[in-house]
């Protein structure tokens, strides 16, 4: 099954931050984080790391699901 556009820029944001630019030059998408925001999966959350002139800084963080224990 082949792979959607939001996956493969997922994929690519967990391995390193990217600017908005950097995802476009990607050639992925023409609207990445429109691709991104619809594919993300339980767990997985598109923050904004850090700010450059006139971009922000993108990165997929993927935070553990918190298993409740009664003792």
């Amino acid at each position: 099954m082949k792979e959607s556009q939001g996956r493969r820029l997922i994929k690519l944001l967990k391995q390193s931050p990217m600017t908005t630019l950097e995802m476009q030059m990607t050639g992925i998408s023409v609207a990445p984080w429109r691709r991104i925001s619809e594919c993300l999966q339980e767990g997985e959350e598109l923050k904004i790391v850090g700010k450059r002139v006139r971009s922000n800084i993108y990165r997929v963080v993927v935070t553990p699901k918190t298993v409740w224990r009664n003792k």
